[in-house]
This record gives structure tokens, C-alpha cells and sequence, in this order.
């Protein structure tokens, strides 16, 4: 395990001049938000707690600044098996992160190998590929995803849909007949991305508000669609809003 632990080094320190600021690495799972898997995941992981570790991995958080999938963060887990067989052959890359992806299958609680990345398929017929790869890889994915080869069939291959739906998993909303659970909560990274651009908003109330208007009232039921965390910071990021905007039109009118 020595050269994946080395290449983890190297990765780790170029990831961001390498992602253009758009990832970040980790050992221990420190990105775990409410939009992912809720069992603790570990460095090294085995079938019992009381025997040696089977395989060794770490995590990377993709928050892309642009594209379909912008403002969205998701979280994958790079695992290797202890046995030594890296580089010889890939690390199992999975998503841990709910997403609505022709590429990555989240489905029905499907977060293990579950990624459909090119770089893989070639490291199977021996090419000189490593984790930088694999992250190129993954970044490329949520830019142009792939809707003529899809890894699930629960995605539609209208491309126009499709675009509907991907801001939907992302902001939070119903998507019917995609799983068991048809309904989206808002991705944590985009709520931080919300949260980040609140003072921006507040200067600017109209742009705010129409902006929430259209995420909160997009399904008849919209109060259900959100946990009581979500509905809440976003009620008050409203009236705060509407408050900025009445002192305002009081100021100008006095």
C-alpha cells in the first residue's frame, strides 16, 4: 500500500491548483453532510471491527463552480485492498453523495462502486493511470455527463429533462419514479453555497427573493419537500430579505 498512501501525499497537496479550487481531500470522512451516507466511513475498513483492515481509502469532496451540477458538493470514497495489488489494479471509487447522474448510480442506497468514470475502464487495459486521474475523471463527469451510456435506467435521456432534474436533486424537490424516495433534500453544499452568498443577497433583495420563490414554490407540496432544518434557514434568509427591502423603500420614502 505504500505507492496508493504515496500518490494519496501527492494528490493531497496539488488537489486544489489541480481541481481549480473545486476539491478537496481527506483521509478521515470530514466532509459527512446530511446528503450522505449516515454510517461513519473510516480509513481502513473490514468486515469485523476486530480484524486487520482489508483495505485502505480516503475521500474527496467535488464542489463544481459550474455546469449542470454548479454549487453542488459530493462526496467519494477512493479505496484500495490492503493486498497490494495497487497499482496493478484500480481503487474502487464510490459516491456517497444522493445525485441525480446518468454516470454515478446513488439509486436505491447504491453507494459502493457505483461510478462509471472512463479512467478506470482504461486502467483495466493497462495504462500508466493514477489518482490524479481519477480525479480528472470525476470533475469531467459533472461537467459532461454522459446521457448515451448510462449506469442507470433511471434517468431520462432528454437532455432538456434532464437539466431540470439535476437543479432539482441539487436545490430540492420531487423527482418522481427515480427511487424509493422521490424527494430530493436541498444539497448541503448548495445550502452552503446559499449561506456563503447571503450577505450579497441581502443588498440585493429582489434577486434573493425571486430566487427562493422559484426553489420553494416549484412543487404544490413544497413545505413537505424540505427537512425542518432546510424550511426553516430559508424562511428566515426570506424574511430577512423582505425586512432589508421595507427598511429601504422606508428610507427612500422618508
Amino acid at each position: 500500500m505504500a505507492q496508493f498512501e504515496k500518490d494519496f501525499r501527492y494528490l493531497y497537496r496539488q488537489i486544489d491548483s489541480l481541481s481549480n479550487g473545486q476539491a478537496r481531500a481527506s483521509y478521515d470522512n470530514i466532509f459527512n453532510r446530511s446528503n450522505s451516507l449516515t454510517r461513519t466511513s473510516i480509513s481502513s475498513s473490514s468486515s469485523e471491527s476486530d480484524e486487520p483492515a482489508s483495505s485502505l481509502g480516503f475521500h474527496i469532496e467535488i464542489t463544481p463552480q459550474d455546469g449542470p451540477y454548479a454549487h453542488g458538493s459530493y462526496i467519494f470514497r477512493i479505496e484500495a485492498s490492503t493486498d497490494g495489488d495497487y497499482p496493478e489494479y484500480p481503487p474502487v471509487v464510490s459516491c456517497l453523495t444522493r445525485i441525480y447522474h446518468p454516470n454515478i448510480d446513488t439509486t436505491y442506497q447504491n453507494y459502493c462502486n457505483n461510478v462509471c468514470v472512463s479512467t478506470l475502464n482504461e486502467w483495466n487495459e493497462g495504462t500508466n493511470s493514477t489518482l490524479e486521474d481519477i480525479l480528472q475523471g470525476l470533475m469531467f463527469l459533472f461537467h459532461s455527463p454522459n446521457l448515451d451510456d448510462p449506469l442507470t435506467s433511471n434517468i431520462t435521456s432528454d437532455e432538456k429533462e434532464f437539466l431540470k432534474y439535476v437543479r432539482i436533486s441539487i436545490e430540492g424537490g420531487l423527482i418522481e419514479d427515480f427511487d424509493q424516495e422521490d424527494i430530493f433534500e436541498m444539497n448541503y453544499g448548495y445550502k452552503r453555497y446559499l449561506m456563503e452568498q447571503e450577505n450579497q443577497y441581502i443588498e440585493e433583495g429582489e434577486q434573493l427573493d425571486d430566487h427562493l420563490v422559484k426553489i420553494l414554490t416549484r412543487e404544490p407540496n413544497y413545505k413537505d419537500l424540505f427537512n425542518a432544518d432546510t424550511l426553516e434557514f430559508l424562511m428566515n434568509t426570506t424574511s430577512i430579505t423582505h425586512s432589508t427591502r421595507h427598511n429601504k423603500e422606508t428610507i427612500a420614502n422618508s
